[in-house]
């Protein structure tokens, strides 16, 4: 297991901890409480802060994973990029369908965000450009080339 990739990753969920705390308490203070119809359900219920970090430790989980699942692949940062990015897409359309009011919603793509930037971006860093005919990643940074 790259150690350097899980670390990267934990400061990232730790960043983005912050940053969605910051985010759910300034989106609740200027708007309101986050209000949703779950799937199927009739009741609207209230995204509360505990759910907000919850799902983000766990989608900084699959970061992680798919970061070491990446580093195996030809070229490792872009394929983990894009497919965060589309993954990001995808979720991006669930607060429209799911939301009380546009804005909730809004609220909501803000706090994915807030939430991805510093998983992905670090995540990113670590991983090389292409991998080696070896099999071995090349590194990202000259620095890093030492330490394989």
């Amino acid at each position: 297991m790259n150690v350097s990739l899980v670390k990267a990753g934990l400061i990232g969920i730790a960043v983005a901890l912050a940053l969605v705390t910051v985010g759910y308490l300034t989106a609740d203070a200027v708007s309101g409480p986050l209000l949703v119809t779950q799937p199927g359900g009739e009741s609207v219920a209230e995204v509360v802060i505990g759910q907000a970090l919850m799902f983000t430790v766990l989608g900084g989980g699959v970061g992680i994973g798919l970061a070491l699942v990446a580093q195996r692949l030809g070229r490792p940062q872009a394929t983990f990029v894009a497919v965060c990015a589309v993954g990001l897409v995808l979720y991006g359309i669930i607060p429209f369908t799911t939301a009380e009011e546009t804005l909730t919603a809004i609220w909501l793509n803000v706090l994915h965000l807030a939430a991805a930037v510093p998983i992905v971006g670090l995540l990113s860093r670590q991983l090389p450009v292409e991998r080696r005919a070896t099999g071995r990643p090349l590194s990202a940074t000259p620095s890093q080339e030492n330490t394989l």
